[in-house]
């Protein structure tokens, strides 16, 4: 009889890791799509397009860009949190913004755990811009207005209660300025706004407005980041341009999520997929013409980064109240 249950338990093991295997094996077998929260133009749209230009070499099928902009990233978060968990939607998870949207808001559709961490990609900082033609030669001149008439300056950015509205309101707390933001569902729309003078300034992702200032359409001001920009080594940071200390609060990490759920063998392999990618030289070579920032995080060091956001975060929250 102990034999026997022997027989029956290696058969099991024998049956369950054979399924695993054709799991891995067979997945994926159609395009795979990614959720974007936020507008095509932006910086989190244009990093999710240039993934998707590698991805089937890596994953063996497409990735396919679905924009679900909207409420700062809400609609995009919950749309992937109801995804269905088998394997073949996935999703940028933008921090702080999914962070701020729970702080924030009233009955919000997801709970963090809804999601499955399969690795970060990116950390965008915020920039300040306005346009080529605008009075503003510095930040200086920005802040001197801004002083002389208070809440009459207009500052674009993706919002409401964004990261990009939440370093431009520690930015105001810090250097005694107030300036009307004005919310936009994406960096790329306040970006077109800035370029067509509706705005007096925005506060987009870096990565968004690089090509509009190195083209000389926009004129970036500062920088919200300890360090300068590589990509527009001649704009100074917050720190260097108004002589104060700004907590960098704003910067966006792009990381990628599926619903809580899917099958382990496939996040293996969207993992071990993303990890191609980020590694791939041709990839890399792209991203640096487009000034993309990557800093790439496993899975599990993008869990323990969501672990210990979320207090960090929490102390500057009361600000967009």
């Amino acid at each position: 009889m102990f034999a026997a249950m022997k027989s029956i338990a290696l058969g099991a093991a024998i049956a369950v890791a054979s399924t695993t295997l054709a799991i891995a094996q067979d997945y994926p077998k159609k395009p795979v799509s990614m959720i974007v929260a936020y507008s095509p133009g932006g910086g989190t749209d244009t990093a999710a397009r240039i993934i998707a230009n590698y991805m089937e070499k890596h994953l063996g099928q497409r990735l396919v860009i679905r924009n679900k902009p909207g409420a700062g990233g809400q609609v995009g978060f919950s749309t992937l949190a109801r995804a269905k968990n088998d394997g073949y939607t996935i999703g940028f998870i933008n921090i702080p913004s999914i962070f701020l949207v729970k702080m924030l808001r009233d009955d919000v559709p997801f709970e963090m755990s809804d999601f499955e961490p399969i690795g970060n990609i990116q950390l965008d900082p915020v920039v300040l811009t306005v346009p080529a033609d605008s009075p503003f030669e510095t930040f200086a001149d920005f802040a001197e207005a801004a002083k002389a008439n208070p809440g009459g300056l207009t500052v674009g950015g993706d919002g409401p209660q964004s990261n990009n509205q939440l370093q431009l309101v520690v930015a105001e707390d810090a250097l005694g300025i107030d300036v009307n933001f004005v919310p936009f569902n994406g960096s790329g729309p306040a970006i077109t706004a800035t370029l067509g003078n509706q705005v007096d300034a925005s506060v987009p992702s870096a990565s968004s407005a690089t090509g509009q200032v190195n083209e000389g359409r926009l004129r970036a001001l500062a920088v919200f980041a300890d360090a300068r920009y590589p990509y527009l080594p001649d704009v100074p940071t917050i720190a260097e341009a108004s002589g104060a200390e700004v907590q960098n609060i704003g910067a966006s990490m792009r990381g990628v999520a599926v619903p809580k759920g899917v099958a382990p063998e496939q996040k293996a392999v969207l993992e071990e997929a993303f990890k191609n990618v980020v590694n791939d030289p041709d990839f890399i070579a792209h991203i640096e013409r487009l000034g993309l920032p990557l800093t790439y995080m496993t899975a599990d060091e993008f869990a323990d980064y969501l672990a210990s956001a979320e207090e960090g975060i929490g102390k500057y929250v009361d600000l967009l109240k």
